[in-house]
């Protein structure tokens, strides 16, 4: 709280500095005008300089609109400390008009975009330096193409910059005045309920201690042990929703079967209120604290709704119109081996909830996912089900739109012209924290949309944050932009705008491993999410683990690789450059040893069959630990990947009252689904697993055993077992973060692919 307060008194007080009143609805625009004109000009900004206003006019189709437009007037009264200067002045001012409170943001930062030259990003603003900021002959008028432009947020743990249940009040804040300034209008938060069970039921559910550990916690990342305490957490989201309210942005509330591994059901809630389960097929959330009610009997369908009027009472009161919410249905759930029963459930438990939904908040919009009609539904099955809603209540949320083979989409559900739908991009699962954006494909399927007015949004909808800054320029201009705009126009922009004096080599940079990135695209192969340290965890050597299209994947890779060496010379100055350039470097590499971690696979096979004699495979997969082990260099380069540092940034914001939440981090990083660019992970369990493997290769050739296996490691889970039992921070990198380093890094990253570098 002191936080906000101290914020809303800064605004106020400069708000009455500039001459306005404190009940002034737009005191926190012209407090952030103010704040930015002196970091732009070093003066303080002209009085009365801009005006906000809204109007529902501004906009010709109802969706986010604002107008810049340069006028004439007088100066209000003087500033206290400059009463000698005429007060009736005659000067130039600009007033922004936004159709809605949002729109007025956009307004703002768009007008500070285009004659502050300030450009806005995810991890930090570009300000130049100038004498004056030029408010002459503006008249803009700027109007989204699509109405809702979303990003969600996820709830799996690890590491700070791409999981968002890390992230702090100023880190909230940053990223929601980030979205305002790429004109998102909808954030939607799934990082678990919080403190949702202990505000609805507090007879059944008191608050755990977070000191201590909690039952029915399972390993993985469905391991949800406590790191604040859930009083915080609850009124962290409290805060974070009121400062995206303030401003109009959107947070759709969670409702229907909310059971889930990042919204298990607290075990105290279990044992007192005895609720009893759907049936189920299969194991899969099949643990009681992952089950669904059975909401066939209404005292448990209400249960579930009081949760949700709950989280609209205690986190959401104040959200603008149109209220959203947002339902999974069964998701994830076969609650019968018989197909028509168990979509005859799927449909009754979604109509109890929008009733429910109708009858309490009669205009709110409903978001539907579309996650389960991907892997369970049938497409009949879908229309089927979108012919009996009602149009005006629900909105299809699908979130596959790059899904390049998926025969179940947007595509083939009949909704084109006809049912509120939005178009989307996953990127990948939550292990992918890399480059990865299929543009090509992405801007095809943009093609399909770009005209149908049933679809009502874009959104990105991906299990990290932050993975793909690129993407995230590209998408945030093309979910508002009428005109698609292509990504390497993007591009230009995005380098000039981030890198400054080396925006020239930057780009060359990009341009050629973009290429690269996306082989690791959405597939039908779900595999192909997955990055080369997941392969050689879960898959080992084995060719059936392997990329599988390694003649596809030669050029764009060693075209990728070869344009490396141009980061040499580039100065490794700023947040940005040092970010990027690692980011570049780990996806290319990462690249490179799924690359030739396919060759072996391949050669193994052949060797086998008697095709070969395999002398030169120990070798190689010596060599594969070696790629694996500076593949760890590479990611001691950057605060960001590591899990110790990571968890320090938690303490700093909120003491984590668990001494062994460090172990639970490790779990949630070190395991089958979210294993990925963890400095802790790769260094201290793939490289001993990878030399592991290789040496029981090499006795396998020497044996002649041609049958062994060579996928998962018998050691690996003992390797892991024992990186665990440490430490977490006997395990941070120690690697000191200089050009100097990244340069040596970076040198041998290239001797691997070209032996004479």
């Amino acid at each position: 709280m002191a936080t906000k307060t101290i914020r809303v008194a800064l605004a106020v007080a400069t708000c009455l500095w500039l001459g306005c009143s404190a009940a002034d609805e737009f005191a926190l625009q012209k407090a952030e005008f103010a704040k930015y004109y002196h970091a732009i000009t070093g003066k303080d900004a002209p009085e009365g300089a801009v005006r906000f206003a809204i109007d529902s006019k501004v906009s010709k189709s109802g969706r986010d609109a604002y107008s810049i437009v340069t006028g004439s007037g007088r100066a209000g009264r003087p500033r206290p400390a400059d009463t000698a200067r005429p007060e009736a002045a005659p000067y130039q001012c600009v007033t922004i008009t936004g159709s809605n409170m949002r729109s007025v943001w956009y307004g703002l930062y768009d007008l500070l975009e285009r004659r502050g030259g300030c450009h806005w990003f995810w991890d930090g603003d570009v300000v130049p330096k100038k004498d004056t900021i030029d408010l002459s002959g503006l008249d803009i008028h700027e109007e989204a193409h699509f109405e809702y432009r979303a990003i969600r947020y996820f709830a799996h743990r690890g590491l700070t910059r791409f999981q968002a249940e890390h992230w702090g009040p100023d880190d909230w804040k940053r990223e929601i005045d980030w979205a305002l300034k790429r004109r998102v209008n909808v954030m939607m938060l799934r990082i678990g309920q919080d403190d949702l069970f202990q505000r609805t039921f507090p007879e059944a559910c008191p608050y755990p201690d977070p000191a201590k550990p909690q039952r029915g916690m399972y390993g993985s990342y469905n391991d949800r042990t406590l790191f604040w305490s859930l009083q915080y957490r609850g009124e962290l989201r409290r805060r974070l929703q009121q400062y995206a309210f303030d401003r109009g942005l959107m947070m759709p509330e969670d409702f229907g079967t909310m059971s889930h591994w990042y919204s298990p059901t607290p075990d105290d809630f279990l044992v007192n209120m005895k609720p009893p389960f759907l049936p189920q097929v299969g194991s899969t959330h099949g643990e009681p604290h992952l089950r669904v009610w059975d909401i066939r009997d209404d005292k448990w369908a209400d249960a579930y709704w009081k949760l949700t009027t709950t989280a609209v009472d205690a986190y959401g009161k104040d959200a603008p119109a149109p209220r959203l919410l947002h339902t999974i249905g069964l998701g994830e759930r076969q609650c019968f081996k018989d197909r028509k029963a168990n979509f005859d459930l799927k449909v009754e438990a979604l109509n109890k909830f929008l009733f429910r939904a109708k009858r309490d908040y009669p205009d709110a919009k409903v978001l539907l996912a579309g996650w389960d009609f991907y892997g369970s539904w049938k497409n009949n099955e879908v229309k089927e089900l979108l012919g009996t809603l009602d149009k005006n209540q629900v909105i299809l949320w699908d979130y596959e739109g790059d899904f390049r083979e998926a025969k179940s989409n947007f595509t083939n559900w009949d909704v084109m012209g006809k049912f509120p739908y939005t178009y989307s991009t996953f990127l990948a699962f939550e292990s992918a924290l890399d480059a990865r954006a299929d543009y090509p494909f992405v801007e095809k399927r943009r093609e399909l949309v770009e005209n149908d007015p049933a679809c009502v949004g874009w959104i990105f909808w991906p299990e990290s944050s932050h993975t793909d800054t690129l993407f995230l320029r590209y998408y945030t201009a093309n979910a508002w932009s009428k005109k698609a705009i292509p990504h390497g126009v993007v591009l230009d922009e995005f380098c000039v705008s981030r890198y400054g004096d080396s925006a020239g080599k930057m780009k060359t940079v990009w341009k050629a491993v973009i290429p690269a990135s996306h082989l690791r695209r959405m597939d039908a192969d779900s595999s192909w999410c997955l990055n080369a340290m997941q392969h050689l965890m879960f898959f080992g050597f084995e060719k059936k683990g392997c990329v599988r299209r390694s003649g596809t994947w030669a050029k764009p890779v060693t075209d990728a690789m070869a344009a490396l060496g141009t980061l040499a010379d580039v100065p490794w100055e700023g947040e940005f450059i040092r970010r990027d350039t690692v980011d570049i470097v780990r996806m290319v590499f990462d690249r490179f040893i799924a690359l030739r971690t396919d060759e072996l696979g391949r050669d193994i096979a052949k060797w086998r069959r008697g095709e070969i004699d395999g002398k030169d495979l120990p070798r190689r997969a010596r060599e594969l630990a070696k790629l694996c082990d500076t593949f760890a260099d590479i990611l001691a380069l950057h605060t960001d990947y590591s899990l110790w540092e990571s968890y320090q940034r938690l303490d700093a914001i909120e003491k984590v009252k668990n001494p062994a939440f460090t172990k639970t981090l490790f779990e949630n990083a070190a395991n089958r689904y979210c294993l990925s660019h963890q400095y802790e992970v790769v260094r201290h369990v793939v490289v001993p697993t990878v030399k592991a493997m290789a040496e029981r290769l090499a006795k396998a050739v020497e044996s002649g055993d041609r049958t062994a296996g060579f996928s998962v490691h018998p050691r690996f889970a003992a390797i892991r077992k024992a990186a665990k039992a440490k430490p977490l921070e006997s395990l941070k990198p120690t690697l000191s973060r200089t050009q100097e380093n990244f340069r040596k890094v970076l040198r041998e990253v290239l001797e691997y692919a070209y032996p004479d570098f």
